[in-house]
Protein backbone atom coordinates (compact mmCIF):
# COMPACT_ATOMS: atom_id res chain seq x y z
CA UNK A 1 0.00 0.00 0.00
CA UNK A 2 1.46 3.52 -0.96
CA UNK A 3 0.57 6.66 1.53
CA UNK A 4 0.81 10.11 -0.43
CA UNK A 5 1.09 13.62 0.93
CA UNK A 6 -0.53 16.64 -1.21
CA UNK A 7 0.61 20.25 -1.41
CA UNK A 8 -2.91 20.78 0.15
CA UNK A 9 -4.18 24.37 1.51
CA UNK A 10 -7.12 25.40 1.90
CA UNK A 11 -8.42 22.59 4.03
CA UNK A 12 -12.02 24.22 4.67
CA UNK A 13 -12.83 24.06 1.02
CA UNK A 14 -10.84 20.58 0.35
CA UNK A 15 -10.22 18.58 3.53
CA UNK A 16 -9.47 15.11 1.42
CA UNK A 17 -6.24 17.07 -0.16
CA UNK A 18 -4.68 17.79 3.45
CA UNK A 19 -4.85 14.40 4.72
CA UNK A 20 -2.76 11.12 3.32
CA UNK A 21 -4.38 9.27 1.13
CA UNK A 22 -3.71 5.02 0.16
CA UNK A 23 -3.95 3.68 -2.99
CA UNK A 24 -3.18 -0.21 -3.60
CA UNK A 25 -0.46 -2.00 -5.48
CA UNK A 26 -2.23 -1.81 -9.03
CA UNK A 27 -2.86 2.38 -8.88
CA UNK A 28 -6.30 2.28 -7.13
CA UNK A 29 -7.16 4.61 -4.83
CA UNK A 30 -8.33 3.20 -0.95
CA UNK A 31 -8.97 5.92 1.12
CA UNK A 32 -8.74 9.73 1.37
CA UNK A 33 -8.43 10.20 5.15
CA UNK A 34 -6.29 8.14 6.44
CA UNK A 35 -5.82 10.08 9.40
CA UNK A 36 -8.60 11.05 11.80
CA UNK A 37 -9.75 14.78 12.09
CA UNK A 38 -8.74 15.69 16.03
CA UNK A 39 -9.81 18.50 17.70
CA UNK A 40 -8.05 21.49 17.94
CA UNK A 41 -5.34 20.17 14.81
CA UNK A 42 -5.94 21.71 11.36
CA UNK A 43 -3.93 19.82 9.03
CA UNK A 44 -2.99 21.81 5.95
CA UNK A 45 -0.30 20.85 3.77
CA UNK A 46 1.15 17.73 4.82
CA UNK A 47 4.86 17.20 4.06
CA UNK A 48 7.23 14.46 5.04
CA UNK A 49 5.58 11.16 6.31
CA UNK A 50 7.49 7.99 7.59
CA UNK A 51 7.01 5.02 10.20
CA UNK A 52 9.35 4.26 12.54
CA UNK A 53 8.95 2.75 16.38
CA UNK A 54 5.25 1.66 15.54
CA UNK A 55 4.34 5.35 15.16
CA UNK A 56 3.12 7.30 11.56
CA UNK A 57 4.68 10.81 11.75
CA UNK A 58 3.67 13.41 9.72
CA UNK A 59 4.67 17.15 8.53
CA UNK A 60 1.92 19.37 9.18
CA UNK A 61 3.43 22.74 7.17
CA UNK A 62 1.26 25.09 7.45
CA UNK A 63 2.18 28.66 8.74
CA UNK A 64 -0.21 28.93 10.90
CA UNK A 65 0.37 25.08 12.51
CA UNK A 66 3.70 24.24 12.10
CA UNK A 67 4.03 20.58 13.45
CA UNK A 68 4.90 17.44 13.45
CA UNK A 69 2.14 15.27 14.17
CA UNK A 70 2.14 11.36 15.42
CA UNK A 71 -0.11 8.58 14.76
CA UNK A 72 -0.88 5.24 15.58
CA UNK A 73 -3.11 2.51 13.96
CA UNK A 74 -2.91 0.08 10.69
CA UNK A 75 -4.32 -0.36 7.65
CA UNK A 76 -5.98 2.93 6.39
CA UNK A 77 -7.27 4.29 9.92
CA UNK A 78 -4.56 6.15 11.58
CA UNK A 79 -5.70 8.31 15.01
CA UNK A 80 -3.42 10.90 16.58
CA UNK A 81 -1.65 10.10 19.67
CA UNK A 82 0.76 12.78 19.94
CA UNK A 83 2.07 15.65 18.81
CA UNK A 84 6.25 15.85 18.38
CA UNK A 85 6.81 19.09 18.39
CA UNK A 86 5.07 22.18 17.10
CA UNK A 87 6.48 26.06 16.54
CA UNK A 88 5.13 27.01 20.01
CA UNK A 89 7.71 24.82 21.33
CA UNK A 90 10.63 25.27 18.92
CA UNK A 91 10.23 28.73 16.82
CA UNK A 92 13.08 26.61 14.36
CA UNK A 93 9.83 24.87 13.31
CA UNK A 94 8.57 27.25 10.30
CA UNK A 95 6.98 25.73 7.03
CA UNK A 96 9.09 22.20 8.37
CA UNK A 97 9.65 20.40 5.17
CA UNK A 98 10.98 16.87 5.76
CA UNK A 99 12.03 14.21 8.73
CA UNK A 100 15.15 12.09 9.55
CA UNK A 101 15.59 9.88 12.63
CA UNK A 102 19.28 8.45 13.68
CA UNK A 103 18.21 5.45 15.70
CA UNK A 104 19.70 6.83 18.27
CA UNK A 105 16.74 8.71 20.24
CA UNK A 106 17.07 12.01 17.95
CA UNK A 107 14.82 13.12 15.34
CA UNK A 108 15.74 15.91 12.64
CA UNK A 109 13.35 18.67 10.92
CA UNK A 110 13.96 20.51 7.98
CA UNK A 111 12.01 24.02 7.92
CA UNK A 112 11.81 26.12 4.85
CA UNK A 113 11.32 29.51 6.60
CA UNK A 114 13.93 29.58 8.89
CA UNK A 115 16.43 27.26 6.50
CA UNK A 116 17.55 25.23 9.27
CA UNK A 117 17.77 21.34 10.40
CA UNK A 118 16.49 21.42 14.16
CA UNK A 119 17.62 18.16 16.00
CA UNK A 120 15.27 17.28 18.47
CA UNK A 121 15.51 14.81 21.63
CA UNK A 122 12.68 11.72 21.55
CA UNK A 123 10.77 10.87 24.66
CA UNK A 124 10.07 7.67 25.64
CA UNK A 125 8.00 6.41 23.94
CA UNK A 126 8.00 8.60 20.85
CA UNK A 127 4.76 11.00 21.13
CA UNK A 128 6.82 14.05 21.82
CA UNK A 129 10.44 15.53 21.65
CA UNK A 130 12.12 18.71 22.63
CA UNK A 131 15.35 20.64 21.07
CA UNK A 132 18.69 19.00 21.65
CA UNK A 133 21.49 21.29 22.61
CA UNK A 134 23.08 23.35 19.33
CA UNK A 135 25.21 21.64 17.47
CA UNK A 136 28.82 21.66 18.88
CA UNK A 137 29.88 22.27 15.40
CA UNK A 138 28.18 26.02 15.46
CA UNK A 139 30.48 28.47 16.40
CA UNK A 140 29.90 29.10 20.79
CA UNK A 141 29.31 32.75 20.26
CA UNK A 142 26.41 32.44 18.04
CA UNK A 143 23.33 33.03 18.56
CA UNK A 144 20.91 30.16 17.28
CA UNK A 145 17.41 29.04 17.70
CA UNK A 146 16.74 26.24 19.88
CA UNK A 147 17.74 23.02 18.90
CA UNK A 148 19.52 24.01 15.99
CA UNK A 149 21.81 21.30 14.38
CA UNK A 150 22.48 22.90 10.69
CA UNK A 151 22.66 26.34 10.82
CA UNK A 152 21.89 29.31 7.56
CA UNK A 153 24.15 30.85 5.73
CA UNK A 154 21.89 34.26 6.05
CA UNK A 155 20.38 35.46 8.77
CA UNK A 156 16.25 35.00 8.17
CA UNK A 157 13.66 35.97 10.85
CA UNK A 158 14.29 35.53 13.54
CA UNK A 159 17.32 37.46 13.22
CA UNK A 160 20.66 34.22 13.84
CA UNK A 161 24.21 34.17 13.61
CA UNK A 162 24.63 33.02 9.84
CA UNK A 163 27.46 30.45 8.83
CA UNK A 164 29.14 31.00 5.92
CA UNK A 165 28.41 28.31 2.51
CA UNK A 166 29.18 25.18 2.19
CA UNK A 167 28.72 24.81 5.86
CA UNK A 168 25.78 27.04 6.13
CA UNK A 169 22.98 26.59 3.95
CA UNK A 170 22.07 28.65 1.29
CA UNK A 171 18.75 30.61 0.82
CA UNK A 172 17.22 32.70 -2.52
CA UNK A 173 14.11 34.78 -1.81
CA UNK A 174 14.47 36.26 -5.11
CA UNK A 175 11.59 36.46 -7.27
CA UNK A 176 8.09 34.98 -6.48
CA UNK A 177 8.99 31.93 -4.57
CA UNK A 178 11.98 31.24 -2.08
CA UNK A 179 14.61 28.23 -2.21
CA UNK A 180 15.64 27.00 0.86
CA UNK A 181 16.60 24.08 2.62
CA UNK A 182 14.60 20.95 1.54
CA UNK A 183 14.83 16.90 1.99
CA UNK A 184 17.10 15.27 4.56
CA UNK A 185 18.21 11.85 5.56
CA UNK A 186 20.31 10.03 8.37
CA UNK A 187 22.56 7.16 6.59
CA UNK A 188 26.08 5.91 7.79
CA UNK A 189 25.91 8.00 11.02
CA UNK A 190 25.90 11.18 9.55
CA UNK A 191 22.72 13.43 7.51
CA UNK A 192 22.64 14.32 4.29
CA UNK A 193 21.05 17.66 3.81
CA UNK A 194 19.26 18.99 0.27
CA UNK A 195 20.39 22.74 -0.28
CA UNK A 196 18.17 23.42 -3.16
CA UNK A 197 19.75 26.73 -3.65
CA UNK A 198 23.14 25.49 -3.85
CA UNK A 199 22.63 22.55 -5.88
CA UNK A 200 24.17 20.44 -3.50
CA UNK A 201 23.79 17.43 -1.05
CA UNK A 202 25.78 18.04 2.04
CA UNK A 203 26.22 16.01 4.61
CA UNK A 204 27.02 16.28 8.52
CA UNK A 205 28.81 13.89 11.07
CA UNK A 206 26.89 14.14 14.61
CA UNK A 207 27.82 17.08 15.72
CA UNK A 208 26.71 19.31 13.02
CA UNK A 209 29.94 19.83 11.09
CA UNK A 210 30.37 19.41 7.57
CA UNK A 211 32.38 16.34 6.16
CA UNK A 212 31.38 16.86 2.47
CA UNK A 213 29.12 17.40 -0.53
CA UNK A 214 27.89 16.33 -3.77
CA UNK A 215 28.51 17.81 -7.41
CA UNK A 216 25.82 20.19 -8.08
CA UNK A 217 22.92 19.15 -10.02
CA UNK A 218 19.12 20.02 -10.73
CA UNK A 219 16.79 21.30 -8.63
CA UNK A 220 17.66 19.00 -5.09
CA UNK A 221 14.48 18.16 -3.24
CA UNK A 222 13.50 14.75 -2.36
CA UNK A 223 16.27 12.48 -0.70
CA UNK A 224 15.98 8.33 -0.07
CA UNK A 225 18.35 6.00 0.16
CA UNK A 226 18.25 2.70 -1.19
CA UNK A 227 21.53 -0.42 -0.88
CA UNK A 228 24.24 2.12 0.08
CA UNK A 229 22.86 4.55 -2.67
CA UNK A 230 21.37 7.99 -2.20
CA UNK A 231 18.44 9.06 -4.66
CA UNK A 232 17.34 12.38 -5.38
CA UNK A 233 14.49 13.98 -7.16
CA UNK A 234 13.56 17.41 -7.59
CA UNK A 235 13.63 18.36 -11.49
CA UNK A 236 12.97 16.04 -14.58
CA UNK A 237 15.66 13.51 -13.98
CA UNK A 238 16.26 11.13 -10.45
CA UNK A 239 20.28 11.34 -9.93
CA UNK A 240 22.10 8.39 -7.80
CA UNK A 241 25.08 8.20 -6.35
CA UNK A 242 27.08 5.50 -3.97
CA UNK A 243 27.67 6.68 -0.49
CA UNK A 244 30.74 7.06 0.77
CA UNK A 245 32.33 5.45 3.72
CA UNK A 246 33.36 7.19 5.85
CA UNK A 247 30.95 10.37 4.91
CA UNK A 248 32.40 13.02 2.70
CA UNK A 249 32.53 14.36 -0.84
CA UNK A 250 30.11 12.18 -3.21
CA UNK A 251 29.37 12.11 -6.86
CA UNK A 252 25.65 11.99 -8.30
CA UNK A 253 25.26 10.79 -11.68
CA UNK A 254 21.61 10.97 -13.92
CA UNK A 255 19.56 7.95 -14.02
CA UNK A 256 17.67 6.61 -16.64
CA UNK A 257 14.70 7.35 -14.34
CA UNK A 258 13.18 10.67 -15.63
CA UNK A 259 9.74 11.99 -14.05
CA UNK A 260 8.67 15.76 -15.10
CA UNK A 261 9.31 17.63 -11.97
CA UNK A 262 9.71 15.02 -10.02
CA UNK A 263 9.36 14.56 -5.96
CA UNK A 264 8.23 11.97 -3.39
CA UNK A 265 10.14 8.68 -3.62
CA UNK A 266 9.38 5.41 -2.31
CA UNK A 267 11.33 1.84 -2.16
CA UNK A 268 9.51 -1.42 -1.79
CA UNK A 269 11.01 -4.37 0.25
CA UNK A 270 11.44 -5.97 -3.38
CA UNK A 271 13.19 -2.67 -4.60
CA UNK A 272 10.31 -1.44 -6.98
CA UNK A 273 10.64 2.27 -6.61
CA UNK A 274 7.37 4.55 -7.07
CA UNK A 275 8.34 8.20 -8.24
CA UNK A 276 5.72 11.21 -8.38
CA UNK A 277 5.54 14.04 -10.58
CA UNK A 278 4.42 17.14 -8.28
CA UNK A 279 2.70 19.18 -11.39
CA UNK A 280 1.83 16.45 -13.70
CA UNK A 281 -0.26 14.62 -10.66
CA UNK A 282 1.01 11.26 -11.15
CA UNK A 283 2.82 8.09 -9.62
CA UNK A 284 4.93 6.00 -12.05
CA UNK A 285 6.31 2.55 -10.39
CA UNK A 286 9.36 0.65 -11.40
CA UNK A 287 10.51 -2.58 -11.46
CA UNK A 288 13.85 -3.50 -9.35
CA UNK A 289 15.87 -3.03 -12.86
CA UNK A 290 13.96 0.45 -13.12
CA UNK A 291 11.99 -0.30 -15.75
CA UNK A 292 8.22 1.26 -15.81
CA UNK A 293 5.50 -0.94 -14.98
CA UNK A 294 1.84 -0.43 -15.16
CA UNK A 295 0.71 1.57 -12.22
CA UNK A 296 -2.61 3.16 -12.90
CA UNK A 297 -2.57 6.41 -11.11
CA UNK A 298 -2.79 9.26 -12.76
CA UNK A 299 -5.16 12.53 -12.40
CA UNK A 300 -4.67 13.06 -8.82
CA UNK A 301 -6.46 15.06 -7.26
CA UNK A 302 -3.55 17.74 -6.15
CA UNK A 303 -0.01 18.09 -6.24
CA UNK A 304 1.58 15.21 -4.55
CA UNK A 305 4.36 16.07 -2.32
CA UNK A 306 5.93 12.74 -0.20
CA UNK A 307 5.48 8.62 -0.74
CA UNK A 308 5.50 6.06 1.78
CA UNK A 309 5.24 2.43 1.45
CA UNK A 310 3.86 0.42 4.05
Amino acid sequence: MLFVTFHGGKPEKNPHKNNVHAYDKDGKMIATSVLEQSDGITLDELRGIYFVGGLLYVVNANKTQNSVLCYTGADTNYKLCGKLISHAECPAILHPFDLAFDGAGYCYVSSQDTNVVTRLKISEGGKSATPAAIAPALPANGKFLPGTYVASSVSVKPATTPVPAPAGLEYSDDGAKKHSIRGIVWAGGALYVADQPARHIKVYDKNGKLLGQSNGIESPVHLMVWKGSLYVSGGDAVYSGKLPNPPGNFTLAETKLKVKNSSGMAFTDKGHLYIASRTERFINKFDSDFKQVNFDCDNLPDDPEFLLHV
